[in-house]
């Protein structure tokens, strides 16, 4: 079934936002600490409107696209809420929880916002920012 065209366009304008506002983010990510990196993203999306929950969807949607197409097996699940966060007033006001497993290594931690529902995964140690 085909989508209406007002919401593939809001997709498009959603993806083009994300596009936009990553280096940024990346360059947040990879230089500040993750306290720093949220406060940071804060300040960008509290300049930001605020989405319903459609609108929360279509960002979302976008910003996983982005990740997927542009980042592959490198997609970030702390990238995107920083993303998220930077670009909608909504979210900027949320807790980000980030989990840790012992052992560390790859994959061995989930960040996501407070709104989202929590992981299946369980997690060794789970904080709040």
């Amino acid at each position: 079934m085909l989508r209406p065209v007002s919401s593939f366009v809001r997709d498009v304008v959603e993806v083009t936002r994300v596009l936009l506002r990553l280096p940024r983010i990346e360059e947040l990510r990879r230089t500040l600490g993750p306290a720093g990196a949220m406060a940071r993203a804060r300040s960008l999306g509290v300049t930001c409107d605020e989405r319903d929950t459609s609108g929360r969807a279509s960002l979302r949607r976008a910003i996983r696209f982005v990740d997927r197409t542009r980042f592959g097996s490198s997609s970030n699940c702390f990238r995107r809420a920083l993303v998220e966060v930077s670009l909608d007033r909504g979210a900027a006001r949320e807790p980000l929880m980030m989990g840790f497993r012992h052992g560390g290594g790859d994959r061995s931690g989930h960040a996501w916002l407070g709104s989202e529902a929590e992981p299946s995964e369980r997690y060794d140690a789970v904080i709040a920012i």
